[in-house]
C-alpha cells in the first residue's frame, strides 16, 4: 500500500514515431504519478500506448521512436532529459522492467547464475561470492525450490514460470525503488498467474518497492492494485482507485473493458465486446479518440478532443459526458428535434 510520497510523476509525455509520412504520435500527452510503495495498474487493449510509456520512463525507446515533450520525474530528476549513459545507471539500480517472455530476455548460452550473479556486480559494490549468495537468496526469496540447483540452470530447463520468476529475482535483485511489469503473466497458464501475481504483491509489502503493472487484462488488477489507469489511443482517459473503478467505471471504454471480462458470478452471462478496432496511431480520428467505438457519441464528440477532467471525487475522466455544458446542449438540441 502507498505511504503517500510522490516516485514518479510523468507530466504530459509525448513519444513519437518518425517515418516517411512524418511523427506519427504513440504516447500523446500522458500523466500519471506512482508513490512510494503503490501498486498501479496501466490497462488498455493492445495498440493503445501502455508499452511504449514503460519503455519511455525506462529510456528504451527504439529509433525511429523518439521522446519529443513532457517530463519523467523521477525522485525530482527528469528522466525524460536524460542521456542513455545516465539511463544506465539508473535501470536496474533504481528502476528495473520485467517482459512479458522470460525465454527472449534471458540469455539461452549462460546460466541462471551467471546472469543474475552479473546484473548484481554490475550495479553493485560487492565481490562474486558475495554476487552468488544475493543471487541465491533472490531465487529463494522469490519462491524457486533448490535454488542452488537452478542458479546452475540453463534458462532453457525451466519452465516458463520458472524462467519468470528467475527475471523478477532478477530485477529485484537491486532493491529498486520502481519495478515495471509489461504484460508479467500473458504467456503463463491461470494458476501460474496468479502465483506471480501474489508474488509480486508480497514482495511489495516486504521491499516497499512500487510497482507498474501494464496490462490489457482488468480481471488480474482486480485484487491486486490500488490505483487503476486507463489508457486508449496514446492517452489517459480514466484514472480512478481500483474499487471506484470496478464499481462504477465512469469512460464509456472503462466499462468496455469491464463487460468483456469474464464474471465468476456469472458464468452463463454473454460477454459483450467493444466493437471495432483500436485506431492505428497513422489514422486517429478528430475529436473524442473513442467516438467511432463509443455507444454514447454525440456529435461533438466527432470534432472536439475532451481533457482529462477531475471529478469531484478526485476520479479523473477524459469525456463530454461530465461536462454540464455540453450535456446542456445536447440535451436542447435533442429537446428541439422531438418538438413538433
Amino acid at each position: 500500500m502507498s505511504n503517500g510520497k510522490e516516485l514518479l510523476n510523468v507530466n504530459q509525455l509525448q513519444t513519437h514515431f518518425f517515418t516517411e509520412n512524418g511523427a506519427i504520435p504513440s504516447v500523446n500527452g500522458v500523466s500519471f504519478q506512482v508513490n512510494k510503495g503503490e501498486l498501479v495498474a496501466i490497462v488498455g487493449e493492445s495498440g493503445s500506448g501502455k508499452s511504449v510509456t514503460s519503455l519511455s520512463i525506462m529510456g528504451l525507446v527504439e529509433e525511429p521512436g523518439k521522446i519529443v515533450g513532457g517530463e519523467i520525474m523521477f525522485e525530482d530528476k527528469d528522466l525524460a532529459k536524460y542521456t542513455n549513459k545516465q539511463m544506465r545507471k539508473i535501470r536496474g539500480n533504481d528502476i528495473a522492467m520485467i517482459f512479458q517472455e522470460p525465454l527472449t530476455s534471458l540469455n539461452p548460452v549462460f546460466t541462471i547464475g551467471n546472469q543474475l550473479r552479473e546484473a548484481i556486480l554490475q550495479h553493485q559494490n560487492v565481490d562474486k561470492a558475495t554476487a552468488k549468495k544475493m543471487s541465491i537468496d533472490m531465487l529463494t526469496q522469490v519462491g524457486i525450490p533448490r535454488a542452488d540447483k537452478v542458479y546452475s540452470s540453463f534458462p532453457h530447463s525451466l519452465s516458463g514460470g520458472m524462467r519468470q520468476r528467475v527475471m523478477i529475482a532478477m530485477a529485484l535483485s537491486c532493491n529498486p525503488k520502481l519495478l515495471i511489469a509489461d504484460e508479467p503473466t500473458t504467456a503463463l497458464d491461470v494458476t501460474i498467474q496468479a502465483q506471480i501475481l501474489e508474488l509480486m504483491k508480497d514482495l511489495v509489502k516486504k521491499m516497499d518497492t512500487a510497482i507498474i503493472l501494464i496490462t490489457h487484462d482488468l480481471g488480474v488488477v482486480a485484487e491486486l492494485v490500488d490505483r487503476v489507469i486507463v489508457m486508449y489511443a496514446g492517452q489517459v482517459v480514466e484514472q480512478s482507485d481500483v474499487f471506484s473503478l470496478f464499481k462504477d467505471p465512469k469512460h464509456p471504454y472503462t466499462k468496455g473493458l469491464l463487460d468483456s471480462t469474464p464474471k465468476i458470478q456469472d458464468l452463463n452471462e454473454e460477454l459483450i465486446s467493444i466493437k471495432g478496432t483500436v485506431p492505428t496511431p497513422a489514422n486517429m480520428p478528430d475529436g473524442c479518440k473513442f467516438h467511432p467505438r463509443c455507444p454514447h457519441a454525440m456529435d461533438h464528440c466527432i470534432s472536439n478532443e475532451p481533457k482529462l477532467d477531475t471529478l469531484e471525487n478526485g476520479r479523473e475522466v477524459r469525456c463530454w459526458l461530465y461536462d454540464e455544458e455540453v450535456m446542456a446542449d445536447e440535451q436542447s438540441k435533442n429537446g428541439n428535434e422531438q418538438s413538433p
